[in-house]
């Protein structure tokens, strides 16, 4: 059978060829020698550099519920123009927070409230 595979079919295949090895690992090269062939080879250590951790962290909301609706395109557009607007007043310094889609959807419904509350008097 040497050089062929065995069927999978055989009712008896032969492993006597197979044996357990028995030569122990190879020896080991001690770390110091390894270090110092890495700088001789201009292999720096790849010690970890550290890295700021959620350094642009935005506050968190409290929005967490997933309002899904159909808009037209108009109504889509206008609400990211509002939040592109809101974003440039932050930048220069107007407002001191971001303003998200979800606030901006909050302060509309909260002006339809108004307007409603108004024409109910």
């Amino acid at each position: 059978m040497s050089g062929s595979r065995p069927s999978i079919f055989d009712s008896e295949v032969d492993l006597t060829s197979f044996r357990p090895k028995t030569s122990q690992s190879p020896a080991t090269v001690p770390p110091e020698t390894v270090r110092r062939i890495a700088d001789e080879s201009g292999f720096p250590s790849r010690a970890p550099v550290p890295t700021p951790t959620k350094a642009k962290r935005h506050p968190k909301t409290g929005r967490t519920v997933l309002l899904n609706a159909r808009i037209t395109q108009r109504a889509h557009d206008r609400f990211h123009e509002i939040v592109a607007a809101e974003h440039a007043r932050y930048e220069t310094g107007e407002i001191m927070h971001r303003v998200t889609l979800g606030e901006i959807v909050e302060r509309a419904l909260q002006a339809l409230e108004r307007e409603m509350k108004e024409e109910g008097r």
